[in-house]
């Protein structure tokens, strides 16, 4: 990130606006915590995750911090690396990995796993492991489809959700990483030179999910190496 995005995003944290979407944030936090007994935070290593993750820690620091793996056709061995790592840095103590044996049998052909074997599967597991609550990072602005679930607070299983950026502007989220040091993707300042801060977005790389909107394009400028990585 240059110098001068670092001094955009720090003049926005202290707007009036940033202070106000801080406060809520931290208030839906600690309302959740006084009824939850055994939360987990949803963490994909992007941007909004890393932010809430954070957040939430600050609070129970030994939290359970769930990370699905996608497995290296989808994610790149220093791309998982690089989230890894900064889950370590943001302060996480207890990170479970979670994974399908089809990403390495199937490797980029591995479609719909997401759905059968982590919501359909795993979540069901946790709920029967005494999870009664999920911190998700989704953000109203990102889409319209999000936009809906989180009006209806529609849950992906029978563990209760809980959004604490929702309301959150993507000024906001990189203002809290820079003005909290925090460690990023460094996909992220590649891509934002392609298609801006505003817009930039961490997903799985080279899959068909997100050719409308034209990642698969990004991904073959910017990350050509991985092009043919199909296996782990």
């Amino acid at each position: 990130m240059t110098a001068e995005w670092r001094e955009t995003f720090r003049l926005w944290s202290r707007t009036e606006q940033h202070t106000r979407a801080l406060h809520e944030a931290r208030a839906i936090i600690e309302r959740a915590l006084e009824s939850a007994q055994k939360p987990y935070i949803a963490y994909s290593g992007g941007k909004d995750s890393t932010v809430m993750a954070h957040l939430v820690l600050q609070y129970v620091p030994d939290t359970m911090v769930l990370h699905w793996d996608y497995g290296r056709a989808f994610v790149p061995e220093p791309i998982q690396r690089e989230i890894l790592r900064n889950a370590r840095l943001i302060g996480v103590r207890n990170l479970r990995i979670e994974t399908s044996p089809l990403y390495a049998k199937l490797g980029r052909r591995a479609q719909n796993v997401l759905g059968k074997h982590m919501i359909g599967k795993l979540l069901p597991q946790l709920a029967a492991e005494g999870y009664d609550l999920a911190f998700v990072g989704l953000r109203k602005q990102e889409s319209s489809k999000r936009a809906i679930r989180l009006r209806t607070n529609k849950a992906l299983s029978v563990i209760p959700e809980c959004h604490p950026l929702a309301n959150w502007d993507w000024r906001d989220v990189w203002a809290y990483i820079v003005t909290h040091k925090l460690p990023y993707l460094s996909l992220y300042d590649q891509r934002a030179e392609l298609v801006g801060y505003n817009l930039v977005r961490f997903t799985t790389l080279f899959d068909p999910e997100f050719e409308h909107f034209g990642a698969l394009a990004i991904d073959n400028f910017l990350h050509w190496r991985y092009r043919n990585e199909t296996h782990p």
